[in-house]
């Protein structure tokens, strides 16, 4: 509602050639209320990136160096400057400014800061797990499952790559049906980030830098992993079930025809065809199923 106002207010005033309006907003869908207030003007966009390792080294060792309450550290300038660990933590966290103040905090209580990264990858992940699987209400308005949550979770988590593509993500069973609108929650929940080329979506990425050494904890939880992909697999048994049955109701009305027409031939190969490549699919899903649940009973 205070977009759609603001949105208003903002129109009048620059079509009235009266002042030109900048907002500035953490909210990804903070652009459709301007477009429904114009929508036949063309918004220029710049997103604000996360600061630079060096820029983000020279943030945590001001604030480490300020004292102030609680601060049991006292370092000389040189030796914070070459702190063991310190490098590899502000590389683990990148370049957020609300990680690496608590960094700071947490290393002038006289936490190392390798122990100071592996609270802070705990917490996220705690808050991933929270917010985005264990808590989603169960029904059929919420506007993501944890199967889809957990797949792009353990995405990142299994990647060498700081990035998935768009389209990728969106080709998958999981995300066939309303895919883009399951991206767009995820990201205005933050769990993820959607970059775009010229406009147009083109790679997803972690939502905060931190996201990624938490999504590579999350997926090497081998039980953790073991659980939710025997959901995921469910979902993909259920989805594989569903095409063979229509396939089969689509066979058996054209064999319930008298005499079968020669053009009826090519759709009927080619939904056998789909029919087995169905039941493939099912079978594999099924053998995953049955050794994951293997690796829960041991776990």
């Amino acid at each position: 509602m205070i977009y759609d106002k603001l949105a208003e207010w903002a129109a009048a005033v620059t079509t009235s050639n009266i002042a030109r309006v900048i907002f500035l907003t953490e909210d990804v869908s903070a652009s459709k209320s301007l477009s429904r207030a114009l929508p036949s003007t063309v918004f220029h966009q710049m997103s604000l990136q996360d600061c630079s390792s060096e820029v983000a080294k020279r943030f945590v060792l001001e604030h480490i160096r300020a004292g102030g309450e609680g601060n049991q550290r006292s370092d000389t300038p040189e030796s914070l400057q070459h702190m063991e660990g310190l490098d590899d933590a502000i590389q683990a966290l990148g370049g957020r400014l609300t990680d690496l103040e608590f960094l700071a905090r947490m290393i002038k209580t006289g936490s190392t800061p390798k122990g100071a990264v592996q609270r802070i990858i705990n917490d996220a992940s705690a808050e991933i797990l929270k917010t985005f699987i264990l808590d989603l209400p169960a029904t059929e308005n919420s506007p993501w499952s944890a199967e889809q949550a957990w797949y792009l979770i353990s995405k990142f988590g299994k990647s060498d790559s700081e990035t998935l593509r768009y389209n990728a993500i969106l080709l998958h069973p999981l995300f066939k049906s309303g895919g883009e609108a399951v991206v767009q929650a995820l990201q205005h929940a933050e769990l993820i980030s959607v970059c775009t080329i010229d406009g147009s979506p083109s790679s997803i990425k972690p939502g905060r830098p931190v996201y990624r050494a938490a999504f590579k904890q999350l997926t090497d939880n081998k039980a953790l992993r073991s659980r939710f992909e025997m959901e995921i697999l469910a979902r993909l048994i259920a989805i594989e079930n569903q095409n063979i049955q229509n396939l089969e109701k689509e066979l058996q009305v054209l064999g319930s025809f008298p005499k079968q027409p020669g053009e009826v031939a090519p759709r009927v190969r080619w939904l056998l065809g789909k029919l087995s490549g169905s039941q493939v699919n099912l079978e594999k899903y099924e053998r995953k199923a049955s050794l994951l649940k293997k690796v829960l009973e041991m776990e």
